[in-house]
């Protein structure tokens, strides 16, 4: 009869190949942020395309590690429980990240859609208006019915993890950049008598799953709280 004492030579292997999928994530993001490489490739093609086929790979690496414990429990069964949790939280990920991204959501959002707010140095950016929408594809754009402080809306970009790279008694500009990849969305503060909006604005063409919108709604609500 052929010796099985291989195979569970192999489940400290297997735990490890659930792993892989999330080191190599971590390395494409690092790439992104620190090493300047191109989001086709740690992005595109690193996370979306090797790291999700990886996910899939660990997920069955796992249900193996499960199979081959079940005969030394007492001993291995931690290797299962890691192998599971890994793959199951790093699939997880995957499944529901891709889900968010496959939904149409808006890139380009004002609170003013018939006069969005103008970029002034951002403008080079986003050169027209032509594909901003407002409280029908997000509804945390609202405006705020009142003449708001520039100071407020300094505070308020930065509250929401916006950078001011512009501002004036009328008109306030902030970038902020995403912790993971490094995506870059610009927002804009414009006040007037009687009326504040906001347009933020994603840089990159790829889906971005909601984060548009979400930036929005950091911006609205704490300006909201600045003027209470």
């Amino acid at each position: 009869m052929p010796s099985t004492k291989p195979l569970p030579a192999l489940i400290p292997w297997l735990t490890a190949l659930t792993a892989a999928p999330l080191v190599l994530v971590v390395a494409a993001m690092a790439a992104t942020l620190f090493g300047g490489v191109d989001r086709a490739i740690t992005y595109d093609l690193l996370t979306w395309t090797v790291g999700r086929g990886l996910a899939w790979v660990g997920g069955v690496a796992a249900l193996i590690v499960a199979v081959l414990t079940l005969g030394d429990l007492r001993r291995r069964w931690i290797y299962a429980a890691i192998a599971m949790v890994l793959a199951g939280a790093t699939l997880g990920v995957f499944l529901d990240q891709g889900r968010r991204l496959a939904e149409q959501s808006p890139r380009d959002i004002s609170t003013h859609v018939a006069e969005p707010p103008t970029y002034r140095r951002l403008a080079a950016l986003h050169p027209d208006a032509s594909g901003v929408t407002g409280a029908e594809t997000c509804s945390a754009a609202r405006s705020i019915p009142t003449q708001v402080l520039a100071q407020q809306a300094v505070s308020a970009l930065v509250d929401a993890g916006f950078p001011v790279v512009r501002a004036s008694t009328f008109e306030v500009e902030g970038v902020h950049e995403g912790a993971w990849y490094g995506f870059a969305y610009d927002a804009v503060i414009r006040i007037r008598p009687g009326r504040t909006d906001i347009r933020v604005a994603a840089r990159d063409p790829r889906p971005d799953g909601g984060a548009t919108c979400r930036l929005m709604g950091k911006i609205v609500a704490a300006l909201e709280e600045n003027i209470r």
